[in-house]
């Protein structure tokens, strides 16, 4: 149940049991959330004045009055896309009040767009319509409005409203982006009550939010019930109407907009409770090196209760430093010594706040080679009878000796090999422990066998053991960028084009999912800043100003662009702090001085990658996820 915002909006359930007032003639009022995007409004001013320049036309003033016309004719426009305002007037209704512009002229242009269009697609897109280049292109028009907005939804809405009135600017011109609340008097035939949920079945502890929207716009809602509190109580969160499940047993809510109504069935089934938290810790607490990372987990336990947002604490910043996202945290050596981490849920569950504490030993001493710990690929696997999954091991330090002895706890259960391999028997729960060569130290992973299981298969369907991206696929999935286990399920498109969003994504991951020093900046036009889009959105602005990348240009990023090798290596150079090099990689594609020569040579001298031949790199050969994957895995595991 716990769909993302995006999926939410593009597929609007039909509401059954809609009730609405009786008159339908009368108009109601409409109350939606908005961002207006002032700079992107002035970015739209110059490129049409650009226009009327080259054509020769006197430039357009931005009328300060103009503009909040046709910001109330953009919001206005989330109801109704038409020049016709929902109220069934025409769009000059809206006209500013006074004498200079009571009997003047005036023009609109509407553009609509599905995401987050810039300023000059935008423009463009209105210029290549006959019509609205008529009114852009208007030599008596002086002053103009413009506005872009957007739902939560991530719709863009442009207005531009022309007057031949003298323009008076705004002293000082907007700029930014920022929310409000727009009252919409609207006639009922625009009503289009929708839900994004109209049945939801909980877990005792569990939440999910209900959109309510009218057509495919979020709007906020005025009517929020739910019959039985005991069992779901709601609240608002971002625009939605969250849903908390309190206790078991079923409720019917209530929920819309200007008399209109419509149910969801809400049905609770009581969960696991939370009994304590745990880290993930190798035997013997955390030992990591000054200026190195190590990522790991805390789990909620037992198995199947609620995972709840958690608070990461360290009490001695000087030493080391944690940062976490979900339930899995990366932690960094600062200097040498001690510390304590916490972990612990951030707001009360059952009534107390749950924690976990962990014990973290930093060195600047060269490791040795004696085994201090083992993490495991994946510390709880659930398998039907038949089924097999391969655990990894990663014996502490590096430098110790990555050989392991495994066992079986109960082998009529499950039985391991000694490659880690996990063969399901029976139904039964077990532990499959891996041992360091001296029997110093150990780890273990717990396997329930169950008949019924339900869960998701354990291996995506284009990933073989054989594969040579096989060790970095689970990594991926099981220690770092989940974080929660084995949970793997379908392709993953292991050949298919690892694009320039996704590496950024994962390297932000990997990092911790640490939150921007900015989060209100965004210049660029193809990442969303829909609420949806956030991780992305951090993930590209972490990226930008850490230095490991930046846009393709100053206003785009180009997400959906596939990732070359000589980008990749650069990418992850600049993550690793540009270490100093010497030498050449020896391949002809790869000259001294370029842009690239410093990493191709670091990542090829650390075994990050090799050249395409004895003398190629191959600078521009686009990446598949699955060599992405592996270089994260080479690099960072």
């Amino acid at each position: 149940m716990k769909q993302r915002i995006a999926s939410l909006f593009l597929t609007l359930v039909l509401c059954l049991g809609l009730t609405a007032p009786a008159s339908a003639d009368s108009t109601v009022t409409v109350k939606v959330d908005l961002e207006v995007d002032y700079s992107a409004a002035y970015e739209a001013l110059d490129e049409l004045n650009a226009l009327r320049r080259e054509a020769g036309i006197r430039e357009l003033v931005m009328d300060a009055a103009m503009m909040e016309m046709a910001v109330q004719r953009a919001a206005e426009c989330t109801i109704s896309l038409s020049h016709t305002r929902p109220n069934g007037q025409n769009f000059d209704t809206a006209r500013p009040s006074g004498a200079a512009y009571e009997k003047k002229d005036m023009a609109e242009n509407i553009h609509y767009s599905s995401g987050n269009s810039d300023a000059a697609s935008a423009t463009e897109s209105l210029y290549n319509s006959p019509g609205h280049r008529t009114n852009m292109m208007n030599s008596t028009y002086v002053s103009v409005g413009i506005a872009c907005v957007r739902d939560l939804a991530g719709h863009s809405y442009w207005v531009q409203t022309f007057t031949s009135a003298a323009g008076t600017p705004e002293p000082t011109p907007s700029s930014g982006q920022k929310r409000f609340f727009f009252s919409v008097e609207t006639a009922e035939q625009y009503i289009d009550l929708q839900l994004s949920e109209t049945d939801l079945y909980l877990a005792s502890g569990e939440k999910d939010v209900v959109y309510v929207c009218n057509g495919e716009t979020p709007v906020v809602p005025d009517i929020i019930r739910t019959s039985d509190e005991s069992v779901a109580s709601l609240n608002m969160e971002n625009g939605g109407v969250c849903v908390s499940a309190t206790g078991a047993g079923t409720a019917t809510l209530t929920l819309g907009f200007a008399g209109y109504s419509a149910e969801v069935a809400v049905t609770v089934e009581q969960g696991v409770a939370l009994e304590y938290l745990s880290w993930i810790v190798p035997e013997g607490g955390f030992n990591v090196q000054v200026g190195e990372n190590l990522y790991t987990t805390v789990l909620f336990i037992p198995q199947g209760a609620p995972e709840y947002p958690l608070i990461w604490e360290i009490d001695d910043p000087s030493v080391a430093t944690i940062s976490g996202r979900g339930n899995s945290c990366t932690i960094t050596g600062v200097s040498p010594g001690t510390a304590v981490l916490i972990a612990k849920t951030a707001e009360p569950v059952n009534g107390g706040i749950f924690s976990a504490m962990a014990i973290i030993t930093v060195s600047d001493e060269a490791p040795g080679t004696e085994p201090t710990g083992i993490n495991l690929s994946a510390y709880y696997v659930e398998l039907m009878p038949t089924e097999q999954v391969k655990l990894l091991p990663y014996v502490l330090p590096r430098t110790a000796s990555q050989s392991v002895t495994w066992r079986s706890q109960d082998p009529s259960i499950a039985t391991v090999d000694q490659n880690g391999r996990v063969t399901a028997v029976a139904d039964g729960y077990t532990e499959i422990y891996a041992e360091s060569q001296t029997g110093d130290v150990s780890a273990h992973c717990q396997v329930n066998v169950t008949s019924s299981f339900l869960g998701k298969p354990l291996y995506y369907s284009d990933v073989k053991e054989d594969d040579f991206y096989y060790d970095a696929v689970a990594w991926a999935t099981c220690q770092l960028l989940e974080g929660k286990g084995v949970d793997i399920s379908g392709p993953l498109g292991v050949d298919k084009g690892c694009t320039r969003m996704e590496i950024v994504e994962y390297l932000w991951k990997l990092s911790g999912s640490p939150q921007p020093a900015d989060i209100s900046s965004n210049p660029f036009a193809d990442i969303s800043d829909s609420v949806s889009n956030r991780d992305a959105r951090w993930a590209v602005q972490w990226a930008v100003e850490t230095g490991v990348t930046s846009g393709t240009s100053a206003t785009t990023f180009s997400p959906d662009d596939t990732v070359t090798r000589a980008q990749a290596v650069t990418f992850l150079y600049r993550l690793a702090g540009e270490p100093s090099v010497a030498g050449s990689t020896g391949f002809s594609d790869v000259p001294a001085g370029n842009w690239f020569a410093d990493a191709a040579v670091w990542a090829v001298k650390e075994g990050i990658t090799n050249g395409t031949s004895d003398t190629t790199f191959t600078p521009d050969q686009e990446c598949t996820r699955g060599e992405i994957l592996t270089f994260l895995y080479r690099q960072f595991s």
